[in-house]
């Protein structure tokens, strides 16, 4: 009894802790989908178990038919999201739908519970039945709303900013001691279920900076130890081991494993977030719904909860608990085993694609060009529907989705929603230079502005190196630059580049004025050139296995001549990309093949497939030149970032006024990277 009181202490936590991660944001932009999901998850099982359950003869009326299906309603939150995490699903669109569906469902499962406990008795009223309901989503309303309204500000602003940085969190703490200990007995003295309490507490803090990061860094190895606890005392202890032989109970956990299947009609709710792409060979839309279908037959603690209470008050025999938490055990091993398989399956076939999309496989006919790929970055206020915009938005702009994440700033009703845009413009190409061309045309480009006398940001490579990886001028900067000091053709080639770079920039600026005009004023979009597979990747991937500086130091040179030397095995003097590509992988490098093959492909001029001992030194030279001027640039942007903090300080002191009471600005330059593959 002792460790079963022990593991109702860790459930309560667990409940609190639930709290503390909800998130609004999150369910206002998924809005009434997620919401339609929970209550119809919640529903299906609950009534297929009620006639699974009177059909087994086992149920002895109602109510222990009701307590049969109940069992099967609740979705594990942990479980779905721990698969699509490790399936690095969780930051798209439809793993953020699915986690708001489970908290509903979660919501939803504590007022189950609390109706068992009207069940129970012998002959209630009427009323009676209904109590629980009313109590549990009463205070959802009022308790809840002050929770995400209110409540969190004055806590936040009348009692925790007045107090100091090292009592803060233990202030923090007390005051969700003290709400705990009140909204237990409150909810449980009013027939809803006491951890709907614990649930609303945690709720309060949701809203509070830092709170979530503060209560799981300290509560998290006292929360694994209290689970333990409390799943071997309250389930572990009771699961029924013995009754595993009979037929009956064998037989009816398969069949209720139906309940468990009833999630499945779920997946009809999900909106099409993206097209299907041309050539790809798998449908995102289809790839969306059987991956929600499965993740929401996760079953999980509150699952366990409800049937060994049903069973503690008689509402059903031991048999038939045999049967529910065979069927529970089934889909708690086999749910997120097919989840998480399923989603590697939709990784590999959506890495193939992009593997498609490689610019080096997408030059038209031989004539140098590929579709241009941007990065769109859009913050805007969360609202609902918001993701299913985007498809739109893309469609009419005639470009397609290579990839898709969505994040928030924030938990509250205020929050902006980040989501980043990997997409394949379909109407414009753009020329593919290959390293020989990129280097042409950084030292035409140097040679102009040393014979201008202008500001070397119109030319240093490092702004251009971290988001396409070659040297693009506009024609505005190149319009400030005198060019007669170069050849012909290295004039040509920069006014070609620059004519490019004019349409790349209005192309981009046509983009944000739609996305605008559709989310609205507030929303802020920045678009950057995207190269899903650049020149770079294997040349960082061996610096970094080997620990080599961004330095362009002769004994760093050399160190890549060094591997080139080992991967030509038989002294020839060349190698190509199988040979790379084995070498390296037998190395110990994480590398792709599509890296190796774009590397080879933008170092090989003459196009034999092959590089010899001098183009891979040439290469190597040019990237860690790049390095050393992108790290220089980064350096230049820190200098620039403090100086203008002490003169912050410095005007503030002339003011009179003291620099710790008043808000730091953030005047750091932000230094924009796309996510390599």
């Amino acid at each position: 009894e002792a460790l079963v009181l022990v593991g109702e202490i860790g459930l309560i936590m667990l409940l609190l802790e639930a709290g503390v991660e909800l998130d609004v944001a999150q369910l206002r932009e998924t809005g009434t989908r997620a919401l339609a999901i929970g209550l119809t998850g919640t529903i299906l099982p609950l009534l297929v178990g009620m006639g699974l359950g009177m059909a087994s003869g086992a149920a002895s009326g109602v109510k222990s038919a009701l307590a049969v299906g109940a069992s099967f309603s609740p979705t594990s939150l942990g479980v779905a999201a721990s698969a699509l995490k490790s399936g690095k699903m969780l930051d798209t669109p439809v793993g953020q739908l699915i986690v708001a569906s489970c908290v509903v469902d979660d919501v939803l499962a504590l007022i189950l519970l609390s109706m068992f406990k009207v069940l129970v008795q012998d002959n209630p009223p009427i009323i009676s039945y209904f109590i629980p309901i009313i109590s549990s989503v009463g205070f959802l309303i009022v308790l809840g709303g002050s929770a995400v309204t209110w409540l969190p500000r004055f806590i936040e602003n009348k009692i925790l900013s007045k107090c100091s940085d090292f009592n803060r969190d233990l202030v923090m703490f007390s005051i969700m001691t003290l709400m705990l200990m009140g909204y237990l007995p409150l909810l449980f003295y009013t027939q809803a279920s006491y951890l709907t309490g614990a649930f609303l507490a945690g709720c309060t803090f949701s809203q509070i900076e830092h709170a979530h990061h503060t209560f799981m860094e300290k509560t998290h190895q006292l929360m694994t130890w209290l689970l333990r606890v409390f799943f071997a005392a309250s389930i572990g202890f009771q699961v029924p081991v013995k009754q595993f032989g009979d037929p009956f109970v064998i037989l009816w956990g398969f069949i209720l494993y139906i309940c468990v299947a009833a999630k499945l009609p779920l997946a009809l709710y999900v909106p099409q977030f993206e097209d299907v792409k041309k050539g790809a060979p798998y449908n995102p839309f289809v790839r969306d719904r059987i991956i929600t279908a499965l993740a929401m037959t996760c079953r999980g603690e509150f699952s366990f909860i409800i049937a060994a209470f049903a069973l503690g008050e008689g509402l059903f025999n031991a048999k038939m608990y045999a049967a529910i938490v065979w069927a529970v055990l089934i889909s708690c091993i086999t749910s997120p085993f097919m989840l998480l398989n399923l989603i590697k399956y939709f990784n590999k076939k959506q890495m193939d694609y992009l593997a498609s999309t490689n610019p080096i496989k997408l030059t038209k006919d031989g004539d140098g060009t590929t579709p241009l790929f941007l990065h769109i970055k859009v913050k805007a206020p969360a609202f609902g529907g918001m993701q299913e915009q985007f498809r739109k938005i893309v469609n009419e702009l005639g470009l397609e989705v290579v990839e898709r994440r969505t994040n928030r700033n924030g938990r509250g009703f205020d929050a902006t929603v980040q989501t980043d845009l990997y997409v394949r413009d379909s109407t414009m190409a753009v020329a593919l230079q290959k390293i020989g061309a990129q280097k042409k045309i950084k030292r035409a480009l140097a040679s102009a502005v040393q014979a201008s006398g202008s500001s070397p940001m119109l030319s240093n490579p490092s702004m251009s190196f971290s988001k396409r990886e070659s040297i693009r001028p506009s024609s505005n900067n190149l319009s400030q630059l005198s060019l007669a000091s170069l050849e012909e053709e290295e004039r040509k080639a920069l006014k070609e580049v620059a004519h490019e770079e004019d349409l790349i920039i209005k192309r981009g600026d046509a983009v944000e004025k739609k996305i605008e005009e559709v989310l609205g004023d507030d929303a802020e979009v920045t678009v950057d050139v995207w190269n899903p597979w650049p020149w770079t990747d294997v040349l960082d991937q061996i610096g970094e296995h080997y620990g080599i500086g961004g330095d362009i130091s002769k004994d760093n040179l050399e160190i890549y001549v060094a591997v080139f030397d080992k991967i030509d095995a038989d002294g020839g003097g060349s190698i190509d990309q199988e040979e790379m590509y084995e070498a390296l992988i037998d190395a110990g490098l994480d590398i792709t093949e599509e890296g190796v093959i774009t590397l080879v492909a933008m170092i090989d001029e003459d196009g034999n497939g092959d590089i010899d001992r001098d183009e891979w030194r040439e290469t190597v030279e040019f990237y860690l030149e790049l390095k050393y001027e992108q790290a220089e640039m980064q350096n230049q942007q820190a200098d620039h970032a403090e100086f203008m903090k002490g003169l912050r300080a410095k005007k503030l002191r002339e003011l009179g006024v003291s620099v710790g009471h008043v808000p730091e600005r953030d005047v750091t330059v932000v230094w924009q990277e796309t996510p390599r593959r």
